[in-house]
């Protein structure tokens, strides 16, 4: 579904639509259960024969099964049954008004044979089933007094509501109606009620996915003047309908949706069939057209606001005695595919011509006009007539007549109940509480050529289902296979939930009416794993089956567990790995399939929206014939669809969505270095190039459909659209900048692709190749969305040739490095870790423009005792002490910088794009400290250790759950940390610099642990029972957190901190490894230095066998490399009001184990700088003069102390190495250097680094 409030609004009022003023209201109320009239006695059909399932979360005694007859309808062509079927469809207390949504209260209304007279509309409420009895199909009669928008309403309008109505059309999920007769021919020509009026239509048809109409006939009148129509749908989001006929009327269909999939559809002796009224996508598939003035009419704007038709698929038609088969205003991009005329004038034209497409009799095998792309380097045509590819399709694919093969859904009518096989005579429960896995299994095995009936309910299952080959299972009002439990929560060791077949074997699969579904975190499942191949054709199939994650009740994965815009990605709501996987060796039919990570939660009436993370959607490497009819995919992180090494493929119409929450996290994110098998998910994107796109944030989101080393694929009809950018914003939807790309293909050839509608990215098709041109959105407006004809260079012979070419690289060259005889140039990048804030003398190096204050030059505080002066000027084999002649370096680094820009409320750092402007593109090496304030450090150190600024244990611990989340595998970081490795390296070579060296090498320093850690619970320290809390003694205590003590750091908080900082730096190795294994120009660039805490053993805090111990107390006695925050003696302060102005009242003591006089911190340190330094640190806006305001007791006014700098540069260095500490992490990074550069001047050949690298 699309989001609620894009576009819909304007087509309330649309000029065509029938008026909705004051419609009448529907009776909902019927009688309670206990007054039902006697059961109705079975009938043919088989299904009024079986015992009934219920809905586990609805009210006790709620019916999911109901008979018409039971609440009073008569069926005899004489009686006035609309009251009683409303009943019937309404008993239980139905999702009506302002519910809008629910997965507990679905119903099937079962309608015996008979006639039934209708007076005002049969309402079909949300998660509904109209099912008639296929054996003698029931008749619906109109009166002749008939009031209302239709004889069924799906969608019901708000008497004097301006256009309200009880569902959200795109929304309006499982519906379904079957085997009925609609006889509207005693309809009025003009239907009035009050103030409202109506054309006489049979079906007002407003739905979305999961929705189905199958083997209805329309009866109207063929009076001449008549205005009757059959189905009326001004809006929606399906869909598919099959198998339906259609006599008399003005209208046989009348139709506005963004896109829909119909095949199979007769109509006879209408003024025109099918009028439609707007549209994305169509596709329409064995339509037959006889006797009508007008085959389809796609004329119409749709609007005031002039959405056209954009873009329909005629395929394997028939046009008889029709003088027009199109009309046509040339907006709507048409493809025209093995049809057949005969006695038509006119195939495609306008209205007082001219034609476009001449008629006659015979068979147009392929034609199109709109925008057409048909070679590799094209950047499209508008083009009209035969295609320079007509697809050859497989053989297999096709029915005996030529066209692409058909199955309609067997609703085995002709067999009685005795062939049925109920799965709870196994003792399965489907009360959403029992494990249902044995009891499911063993019907399955021993059904003995019955077809299993699962009755509704939710069927909880804890391992794998097994659906051995011969199996046919039917569902009732789509019950529920929910898988649960530890089985499926391994995301390195995915399991089946529902495995249909072995590998290799063939024969009858028949599966209808079901959704497969989990409970909780489930990250391991695969929903379904498809193996089964056709004995004949078409015998391995599913109908009106679907896959659904969250969202709905007893998933455990709502509104209450998994909210959006949390910051961070909550493991209990990753709840996939896969949803459908069709293996190599099955053939599958498919219709009216939608696999759906819920975006919102169904079971609230506002719908709210969810944060729910599933990995992979549809994955197809089936290389027999399979065909996919109606099927649509939406919110998973990596793809939508993918085909891998598939062929015989037909697809039409697919549809997609990309997930609401991405860019945040961007994809692949949370599914990142998963240590499983690729031949479980072959051709996984990792998205690694989007490390070098002119966009992170747009590239790194979902594929809508990848199609990688395929060949002979078939696509009639494409919907996929991006509707969000960066955690819910719509901004990006009129820029058309939601993502970047959205179709991948790659290796591939005898690819034919029509009916292509996009919404929000800037590419259509990104085509993998050099000579390849991507289709772009801004060449292809029509209307709302992007619309595409035909895209069909991949059926040029020989395009499997093109894919992921490598660009021109420079690759690295170990042999040069080796014997690399001095270093010229080199830098340091990165943040404080590196600029090394208060330790050694003050360096005044501002390279970088605030963005947020009015000061030239950004504060960073760099000093010379960090590691990177260490290395430059001191001795070690990168300075010039071991190189007479070189090298020259340079320092880029910052306080406070992050890899990513942050929310303008955590300030404004210097990010690493700004880094790189620096990079001159002829370093031979440059060491990097980056992604410790993307983690929230500062902040982190300060709630839960510090408690520099007001601060609470709820923020403690709160800070804490999203930086564990953002470290851990999956979870931000590691992507982040890519993207600036990647950034580096192709910005190098971007340079083209004359003196470019391929040795080029990035030195990553990991972090530090700044408490020592002990496995050991027993292990005795003065951190188990003190705290390192930040305040001042002597006459008076200074403590802006007076009711807050952070916890000492005891066992479990020291474990925390030892964890999360293991996890940081297994995040920077695990990105180090993958950019190295990236290949090209990016193998084996990134080292990441070691040993440093092997140095540091001895000089934490929290070191008992350290003699003595580091801590608080002893923070200048020199035995801890890590400094703690400084209190000054500030005795005067500046008012911003009074210039120079002193106010000698205010003073601040300091602690005699503390003193800041040994910051080097001189006046060319501008104040406003290093108050945007402290905020940039932090990651709070406000951060320094609220601790200003609450050291001095001041008026919030008179704020600036007259050394600030002491203050700011005291408290940013908390945690940070001291002297000793940097010179430790020198010592690594020489080691590091001299492995990497064995021949340099100043590395020596022992293992004995401290010998050249001196300490």
């Amino acid at each position: 579904m699309s989001p609620i409030f894009i576009f819909f609004s304007f087509l309330i009022g649309l000029s065509s639509i029938t008026k909705v003023v004051d419609a009448g209201a529907i009776p909902i109320d019927g009688p309670s259960p206990q007054l039902l009239e006697p059961r109705a006695a079975p009938d043919n059909f088989w299904l009024t024969s079986m015992a009934h399932g219920s809905s586990p979360y609805a009210p006790a005694g709620y019916p999911v099964f109901r008979n018409v007859k039971d609440y009073g309808a008569k069926g005899d062509g004489v009686t006035d049954d609309t009251d009683a079927i409303n009943a019937a469809a309404s008993a239980g207390g139905r999702c009506e008004g302002d519910c809008g949504s629910s997965s507990v209260l679905g119903a099937l209304v079962y309608f015996p044979s008979g006639t039934y007279i209708i007076s005002k509309p049969i309402f079909q409420h949300y998660y509904t089933q109209f099912v008639g009895n296929p054996n003698d199909r029931p008749i619906l009669k109109a009166t002749a007094g008939f009031k209302g928008i239709a004889l069924i309403d799906s969608d019901f309008y708000v008497p004097r509501g301006n256009g309200t109505q009880w569902y959200i059309n795109q929304s309006n999920f499982f519906r379904q109606i079957r085997n009925l007769i609609l006889d509207i021919t005693a309809m009025p020509g003009v239907i009035r009620d009050g103030q409202s009026e109506w054309s006489p239509t049979a079906l007002h048809w407003q739905v979305a996915q999961a929705t189905s109409l199958y083997n209805i006939h329309f009866i109207m009148s063929t009076a001449p003047g008549n205005n009757q129509t059959g189905i009326f749908m001004e809006n929606g989001s399906g869909g598919f309908i099959s198998d339906l006929t259609f006599f008399g009327g003005q209208y046989g269909m009348r139709c506005g949706a963004q896109q829909f999939t119909a095949r199979d559809l007769h109509f006879t002796s209408q003024i025109t069939a099918i009028q439609m009224i707007w549209d994305w996508t169509w596709t329409w598939k064995n339509i037959y057209i006889y006797s009508c003035w007008v085959g389809i009419d796609v004329t119409g704007d749709g609007s005031a606001n002039g959405q056209p038709i954009a873009s329909i698929t005629v395929l394997d038609s028939f046009f008889a005695s029709v003088p027009i088969a199109i009309l046509t205003s040339g907006q709507t991009n048409i493809q025209i595919d093995n049809t057949e005329i005969i006695d038509c004038n006119i195939v495609v034209g306008k209205p007082g011509g001219p034609t476009i497409l001449a008629g006659g009799n015979r068979i147009i095998q392929s034609w199109v006009t709109g925008r057409v792309y048909d070679s590799y380097d094209s950047t499209g045509s508008s083009f009209t007539g035969v295609p320079k590819y007509i697809p050859p399709k497989s053989a297999g694919l096709l029915d005996p007549s030529g066209k692409f093969f058909v199955r309609s859904k067997p609703q085995y009518e002709g067999l009685a109940a005795g062939s049925f096989y109920n799965v709870k005579s196994a003792g399965a429960q489907g009360d959403g509480q029992n494990d249902d896995t044995a009891a499911i299994n063993n019907a399955l095995r021993s059904a003995g050529g019955r077809i299993v009936f699962f009755p509704a309910g939710i069927y909880l299952v804890t391992g794998e289902i097994f659906v051995p080959v011969g199996s046919k299972i039917v569902g009732q009002s789509w019950s529920q296979i929910m898988g649960t439990g530890a089985y499926f929560n391994d995301i390195n060791n995915p399991k089946v939930m529902v495995k249909v077949g072995n590998p290799g074997e063939s024969g009858i699969i028949e599966i209808q009416d079901l959704i497969f579904t989990t409970r909780g975190a489930t990250v391991g499942a695969i929903l379904m794993e498809w193996n089964v191949k056709q004995s004949t054709q078409g015998s391995a199939a599913m109908w009106d089956s679907h896959f659904r994650i969250g969202g709905a009740a007893g998933t455990d994965l709502q509104a209450t567990n998994c909210p959006k815009l949390t910051g961070f990605v909550n493991p209990d709501c990753i709840a996939a790995s896969l949803m459908l996987h069709i293996t190599p060796q099955a053939s599958a039919y498919l219709e009216n399939v939608w696999a759906w990570v819920a975006d919102h939660d169904v079971d609230i009436p506002a719908q709210t929206q969810i944060d729910i993370f599933v990995a992979r959607g549809v994955l197809i490497e089936s290389t027999t014939p399979t065909w996919l009819w109606g099927t649509a995919s939406e919110h998973s992180v990596l793809y939508q669809y993918q085909t891998y090494k598939a062929s015989d493929l037909f697809m039409g119409l697919i549809q997609t969505e990309s997930p609401y929450f991405q860019s945040q996290p961007m994809a692949p994110a949370p599914f990142v270095s998963l240590d499983i098998t690729p031949d479980l998910f072959p051709s996984d994107p990792e998205f690694m190039s989007c490390n070098i796109a002119p966009s992170k944030k747009l590239c790194s989101v979902s594929w809508a459909l990848r199609v990688i080393q395929s060949t002979k694929v078939y696509i009639y009809g494409v919907g996929f659209y991006s509707w969000f950018q960066d955690y819910y914003s719509q901004a990006c939807v009129a820029k058309e900048s939601c993502q970047q790309s959205l179709i991948d293909t790659s290796y591939s050839e005898n690819i034919f692709m029509y009916g292509i509608a996009t919404k929000g990215a800037q590419e259509v098709i990104s085509p993998q190749g050099d000579t390849f041109i991507p289709v772009l959105q801004a060449d292809n407006q029509n209307g709302y969305t992007t619309s595409v004809t035909a895209w069909i260079p991949l059926a040029e012979p020989g395009s499997v040739n093109f894919g992921r070419a490598p660009r021109a690289i420079v690759r690295y060259d170990p042999d040069e490095a080796r014997n690399l005889p001095r270093f010229q140039y080199w830098a340091a990048f990165g943040d404080s870790y590196s600029a090394g804030p208060g330790a050694g003398r003050y360096v005044p190096i501002k390279a970088y423009k605030s963005r947020s204050i009015p000061y030239p030059r950004k504060e960073c505080s760099i000093y010379d005792a960090s590691y990177p002066f260490l290395l430059g000027n001191g001795r070690s084999p990168a300075s010039r002490l071991n190189n007479l002649d070189g090298p020259n370096w340079a320092m880029w680094s910052c306080t406070g910088a992050r890899a990513l820009e942050p929310d303008s409320s955590e300030g404004d750092p210097v990010i690493m794009e700004e880094q790189m402007e620096y990079l001159r593109g002829d370093e031979d090496f440059i060491t990097l400290s980056i992604g410790g304030n993307d983690m929230g450090f500062g902040a982190l150190g300060n709630a839960c250790v510090f408690a520099i600024l007001p601060t609470s244990r709820a923020d403690c611990i709160a800070k804490m759950t999203k930086a564990s989340a953002f470290v851990q595998r999956g979870g931000g970081l590691q992507d982040l940390l890519e993207q600036v490795y990647m950034g580096i390296i192709y910005r190098y070579y971007e340079r083209k610099h004359a003196n470019a060296k391929k040795h080029f090498t990035i030195f990553v320093t990991p972090y530090l642990g700044l408490f020592k850690f002990n496995s050991d619970p027993n292990y005795q320290t003065s951190c188990n029972t003190n705290n390192f809390k930040y305040r001042s003694t002597e006459s008076g205590w200074f403590d802006l957190n007076k009711d807050y003590e952070p916890s000492p750091l005891d066992f479990d908080n020291r474990f925390y901190w030892y964890t999360l900082t293991v996890r940081l730096n297994e995040a920077i190795n695990r990105a180090a490894n993958r950019v190295n294994r990236w290949g090209g120009q990016y193998e084996s660039r990134v080292i990441v230095v070691q040993h440093a805490d092997t140095i540091f053993e001895g000089h934490r805090f929290c070191e008992a066998d350290a003699d003595p111990e580091p801590n608080y107390d002893r923070i200048n006695a020199g035995d801890t490399w890590f400094y703690l925050p400084t209190i000054i003696r500030l005795n005067a302060k500046r008012s911003l009001e009074a210039g120079n102005a002193t106010d000698l009242n205010a003073t601040i003591f300091a602690r005699q184990t503390e003193y800041g006089l040994d910051i080097d911190a001189p006046d060319t340190i501008d104040e406003g700088a290093m108050i945007e330094l402290t905020d940039d640190y932090f990651g709070q806006r406000g951060t320094m003069k609220a601790l200003i305001a609450g050291l001095s007791d001041a008026d919030p006014r008179r704020n600036w102390f007259e050394r600030l700098a002491w203050l700011g540069i005291g408290m940013i260095r908390s945690a940070h190495p001291t002297v000793p500490g940097f010179r430790a992490i020198k010592v690594s990074v020489c080691q590091a250097i001299c492995t990497r550069f064995r021949n340099v001047p100043g590395c020596r050949p022992t293992d004995d680094f401290l010998e050249w690298c001196p300490f």
